[in-house]
């Protein structure tokens, strides 16, 4: 096995297909990766719920 470089590493889950078409879709939108999108989204997330406490 392989050694990973810090800030290479990758979570790999299966998503459905549509759903990985929708993300894809508003990533070009938003002109970014997929990756970087839903990273954007989840950190607006935690910023919101931590504001609710």
């Amino acid at each position: 096995m392989s050694r990973v470089k810090e800030g290479n590493r990758r979570l790999t889950c299966d998503i459905p297909e549509e759903l990985h078409k929708e993300l894809r879709f508003l990533a070009v939108e938003n002109d970014t990766s997929i990756t970087k999108y839903v990273k954007t989204l989840l950190e607006e997330h935690v910023k919101e719920v931590r504001k609710e406490k």
